[in-house]
């Protein structure tokens, strides 16, 4: 697998504005529902099935499971346990998936309950988004909108290598990027409108 080689989001249109999801992107979703996460996550997981991409979930927040179940090799993290041992947990999947394994993970908001407090949600992030970098992998990450301190969400953006604020309209999605890594164009920090469909 070549680092930075363009692969498919499965939404032709994101991958229009960000020229591409690149190998060693993590993707963070701004939201307000994690409806809108789905939209993402569902077009994601059906493109990496027909790029044959090995697809990992990190399941470990009370919302309903965001991939089914045949769709990934799920893990099932208890974040109750602490923020060491759960990130030593993730630390050590990802390293036992090796390089180039796809990621789905839960929201990152229910961490801060877990672990009642900003900063280790944030610490965490800074951990293993560096890691699954360096294995050449593409991870999805979900943030709810006006749940966390301007500092936690600046961490955050200073490490991830895209942080796309999303909002919804009816059937439409828009998509406003915050943070793109390593590419522009001229439009790409403007918000865009994405179908559903």
């Amino acid at each position: 697998m070549v680092a930075f080689e363009k692969i498919s989001s499965g939404i032709p249109s994101l991958d229009a504005l960000l020229d591409y999801i690149r190998i060693g992107d993590n993707v963070v979703f701004q939201v307000s529902s994690l409806t809108d996460y789905s939209v993402f996550v569902d077009k994601f997981v059906r493109q990496a099935k027909r790029d044959g991409r090995r697809l990992v979930y990190m399941r470990f927040a009370q919302h309903p499971p965001l991939v089914s179940a045949g769709d990934a090799v799920t893990y099932t993290l208890n974040p109750e346990e602490g923020f060491e041992p759960f990130t030593t947990q993730v630390h050590n999947i990802v390293t036992g998936e090796g390089p180039g394994a796809f990621y789905v993970f839960d929201c990152l908001s229910e961490l801060q309950g877990a672990w009642a407090a900003d900063l280790m949600m944030g610490n965490f992030f800074r951990v293993i988004c560096p890691h699954l970098f360096k294995l050449d992998t593409v991870a999805f990450f979900p943030l709810m909108r006006g749940d966390h301190a301007f500092d936690t969400l600046a961490r955050i953006q200073e490490t991830t290598q895209l942080f796309l604020d999303v909002y919804s309209a009816g059937e439409l999605l828009y998509i406003h990027p915050v943070k793109v890594w390593n590419r522009y164009s001229p439009t790409m920090f403007m918000p865009h409108a994405c179908d559903r469909q």
